[in-house]
């Protein structure tokens, strides 16, 4: 996955008993158990090769990479939403059924009240792509996501957010129209900047989303200059 390394391989299937948290409701477990066919933990980035983060935000000595296969591709939402808010380390996961396959992430952090809780700030579900048959979308998300072209590698939270930003951006790259300049730029090198760069992506991309549901000329219109702001914003980056 992502062209991680063999050193980070681990290839540990995960028992589906041990997958069905068992303080979800009665009929939450019926779905995870008639959805899921197998749970596989693929890769797990681990060790101090890039440093782990520990602080009163994160807390993240891990990133993993999980395989899951369901048997069908319109649960993953589902899953999606309740495993990333139940697997407390940043990670992939990869759903697939016979035909189709998505991949989720998510950005979080330490839950400022209770330290042994995480928040979930942010989620992300790529789209759909079609198993076993040419792709170029896939293929170009596949080229962004390869591990050797990662440029941000301070420590293990920095990398996997250059992961989501750019999944996040390669998902909703209509929004821009110099989507492939900033993805392929060196702002990467700076979190920073990459974090300002996207949040001005985010809000882009949820202006374009209000503008289709406007109800008046003059809400569109007032909405069309946010949109040109936040271009003209983002175009400073580049």
């Amino acid at each position: 996955m992502f062209n991680l390394p063999d050193i980070y391989r681990v290839d540990v299937n995960v028992a589906l008993k041990e997958f069905v948290p068992p303080n979800l409701k009665p009929s939450d477990k019926k779905r995870i158990k008639d959805s899921v066919k197998s749970v596989r933990l693929e890769y797990q980035i681990a060790g101090e090769e890039i440093p782990s983060v520990n602080n009163e935000k994160y807390c993240c000595q891990v990133i993993q990479f999980y395989n899951v296969e369901v048997t069908n591709i319109k649960n993953a939402n589902f899953l999606a939403a309740t495993y990333q808010s139940l697997i407390k380390p940043l990670c992939v996961i990869h759903m697939h059924d016979t035909k189709d396959e998505v991949y989720s992430m998510a950005v979080k952090r330490i839950s400022q009240t209770d330290d042994m809780q995480i928040v979930v700030e942010q989620t992300l579900m790529t789209d759909k792509y079609m198993i076993g048959l040419p792709d170029s979308n896939r293929d170009r998300l596949m080229a962004y996501m390869d591990y050797t072209t990662l440029k941000n590698k301070t420590d293990k939270v920095q990398l996997y957010k250059e992961w989501f930003y750019k999944a996040y951006m390669l998902v909703n790259e209509k929004a821009y129209i110099h989507t492939d300049k900033l993805l392929d730029g060196n702002s990467w090198y700076d979190s920073d900047r990459s974090a300002r760069i996207c949040q001005k992506y985010m809000a882009l991309v949820a202006s374009r989303g209000k503008l289709k549901t406007a109800a008046t000329n003059a809400v569109r219109i007032n909405i069309n200059k946010e949109i040109k702001t936040e271009i003209r914003e983002l175009t400073m980056y580049i």
